[in-house]
């Protein structure tokens, strides 16, 4: 019998040791692999929550999350997805392994969306100084709720009163800011193009307005040292008597002068407070466009500002803000001349008893418009008349085409100022007492269209007309029946041999006024005309 291998005692015992070791690092091995698996089938799990980047920093961002603002890491992010990362951004939020804990986990980023948050809109109202830094008030439109955020040194240098601003949601930071026109509401105009030249009568208004704003911009000097000018003018009289053509005309002589016209309807809001800031606004605006050099001039032009400053007190059940936007105007009135100096405000009313009596007494100038007379309905008549095609008949009538245009303004207004009344349901009113500026180029219009209309049918019964596809609507709507084609254009036939002879003739004027002056009649009585008190109106000079 062969003798059995002997293993020596110390050499069992390595063996064995070593055995308990490797079974030890196998069964580390196992259970690093199932808590690997964890971690793996973890990472891989749907996204915990979903927010928005407030701050990039080194190492993560601050995101907020639901409400909270958290410190996350990237986590799983590329180095080309966190250096495109922005704030706004909508990130994934889920769980990351965690570094300090090798069998377990925390949470961070670990995807970009391809979405941006939704910023909140909202508008510098004032920005004020707070010891060494800035102050924004911002509305919101949330509930009229107001933000006074702390702005930082390049938002202040950015920024306006009356900007838009993109705030990010939660911390109300300013990501976005919009340069926006702040009269997109109102009627804004370099050179209204409306020449003085260009209305008839109202020499002493126009006089006024020289005298007023443009003599103490050629004599700043003088007019400066013996006191203020007049900058603050209120104009009243029936409507269409020339108070808006006249607030146009100083806004087109006045070099690079910008002319804003305002209506109480473009000033009033449901909103607590904000007619009082819209009245604020459209000085403000105007006065900076001065100080930085945008305009040299600007005027101010409030129509219908009874509408706008009535008598306080008058409308008791009212929400107050008729009451509010009097006394705003009133407080920017009072401080008008610490403004610039080539501001104007201009108001116009044809119900001046409806305005307040301390509002009234803030204007240096109460300057009446008053209606056309005989001798102001023959100026502006003389205006319009060279504007519209003659009648070749009456030319040839009359010996020439300026006693022609005489002929029609002289018989215009004898027509216009017969001793007649007009008769309307609510009260009657002398005819002439119905003519304004207005009325006469309405009265002209009218009759520049018809003789234009006259000239087209003509031109389709002797088939001047080229354009096919026009014709073909012509016959295919019946539009000659609309317009009782037939016996008007036999009757034109008759009388003219050329189409060009067609132009504006008497018959063409009367009836023109004939057809509008019952409507005039109305509005006249209407707006208080020959009704009104003799009254105080605080009229200085």
């Amino acid at each position: 019998m062969e003798r059995e291998d002997y293993i020596p005692r110390y050499e069992y015992e390595r063996l064995e040791s070593e055995y308990r070791r490797l079974r030890r690092k196998y069964e580390e091995a196992e259970a690093y692999k199932e808590d690997l698996e964890k971690l793996v089938s973890k990472s891989r799990s749907p996204p915990l929550d979903c927010g928005f980047v407030v701050e990039k920093l080194n190492e993560g961002a601050i995101v907020n999350l639901n409400g909270a603002l958290k410190a996350l890491p990237y986590g799983t992010l590329t180095d080309e997805e966190i250096e495109s990362l922005e704030v706004g951004k909508y990130v994934f939020i889920g769980r990351i392994p965690d570094k300090n804990n090798p069998s377990g986990f925390t949470i961070g980023i670990t995807r970009v969306y391809d979405r941006m948050v939704d910023l909140e809109v909202g508008e510098i109202e004032e920005l004020r100084k707070d010891g060494d830094g800035w102050i924004g008030e911002i509305s919101t439109g949330k509930g009229r709720g107001k933000i006074y955020k702390r702005l930082r040194e390049d938002d202040r240098m950015k920024l306006k009163e009356g900007m838009k601003v993109g705030l990010l949601p939660g911390t109300y930071d300013i990501l976005k800011s919009y340069k926006t026109r702040e009269f997109t509401r109102y009627e804004i105009t370099k050179n209204p193009g409306v020449s003085f030249n260009d209305i008839g009568g109202l020499k002493e208004v126009k006089q006024e307005l020289i005298n007023s704003i443009i003599l103490p911009m050629l004599n700043p000097d003088d007019y400066s040292r013996y006191g203020e000018r007049s900058r603050r003018i209120l104009m009243y009289g029936p409507p269409g008597c020339g108070k808006t053509m006249c607030a146009k005309a100083l806004a087109s002589a006045l070099p690079n002068c910008e002319f804003v016209k305002v209506g109480a309807g473009e000033l009033f809001s449901m909103w607590l407070g904000e007619s009082e800031r819209n009245v604020r606004m459209v000085f403000k605006m105007a006065n900076e466009k001065l100080e930085e050099g945008e305009n040299d001039y600007g005027v101010i032009f409030f129509d219908e500002i009874d509408a706008l400053a009535q008598e306080r007190g008058m409308y008791t059940g009212s929400s107050g803000a008729p009451e509010r936007v009097t006394g705003q105007l009133l407080d920017i009135l009072d401080g008008f001349y610490s403004l610039h100096p080539h501001l104007t405000v201009i108001g116009a009313t044809n119900r001046l008893h409806l305005i307040d009596s301390a509002f009234r007494a803030r204007f240096d100038k109460i300057i009446e418009v008053p209606k056309a007379d005989k001798e102001t309905a023959y100026s502006i008549a003389e205006i319009y008349v060279k504007k519209v095609p003659l009648d070749r008949r009456l030319v040839q009538e009359v010996g020439g085409e300026e006693e022609a245009r005489k002929a029609l303004v002289r018989e215009l207004v004898e027509y216009m100022f017969e001793d007649k009344y007009v008769e309307t349901e609510i009260g009657r009113i002398k005819r002439g007492n119905t003519v304004t500026g207005r009325f006469i180029a309405q009265i002209f219009n009218y009759a520049k269209d018809k003789a234009l209309e006259e000239r087209t049918l003509l031109m389709l019964k002797r088939g001047k007309i080229e354009d096919a596809t026009m014709m073909k609507m012509w016959d295919e709507e019946g539009l000659a029946e609309i317009l009782d084609a037939g016996p008007r254009i036999e009757e034109l036939e008759k009388q003219y041999k050329n189409i060009e002879d067609i132009g504006v003739s008497m018959r063409h004027l009367r009836e023109g006024f004939d057809r509008f002056v019952q409507r005039r009649a109305e509005e006249m009585i209407a707006s208080g005309y020959e009704s009104i008190s003799e009254e105080d109106t605080g009229m200085h000079f």
